[in-house]
């Protein structure tokens, strides 16, 4: 087999091997948040008003791969407060009000010696209670 066609067939399993833990693993209301990169700077907050409704944005400048500067604009979607877990190791550490319907949870993490956190979106339950495990308990976070 050529240099060329070994290097096809390993980029194709590569792919196929993607594509397979991507249908294993269903992240589905499920995320991260990690340390920003050293080339984001979060340099302006106000307010928008996008016909009629007022929206609370950020502004942060980066930085595209190639070195171009920019300013990414992020509207606020939701807000945490931070629980009382009650001697609850695995309820989560913070939670509150995501859109107008969904409730954000978040559970402070470490890898590798690196802070991040894990949410969980889920409906909103009477009396504003969140969930109380951490989905991501014992997963490997796939990125």
């Amino acid at each position: 087999m050529t240099e060329a066609a070994c290097s096809t067939n390993r980029l194709t399993n590569l792919i196929k091997g993607a594509r397979s833990m991507a249908e294993q693993y269903d992240d589905t209301n499920r995320g991260a948040a990690f340390t920003p990169f050293p080339t984001q700077q979060m340099i302006l907050q106000g307010k928008l008003n996008v016909e009629g409704a007022d929206k609370k944005v950020m502004l942060v400048r980066d930085q595209t791969r190639d070195g171009k500067q920019i300013i990414e604009v992020y509207e606020k979607a939701g807000t945490f407060f931070e629980n009382d877990k009650k001697g609850n190791e695995s309820a989560p550490d913070y939670s509150g009000p995501f859109g107008d319907s969904k409730r954000l949870a978040g559970w402070k993490k470490m890898k590798d010696g690196k802070p991040y956190m894990s949410f969980q979106v889920s409906d909103k339950m009477s009396g504003g209670a969140a969930p109380t495990t951490d989905p991501l308990q014992g997963d490997d976070i796939p990125f």
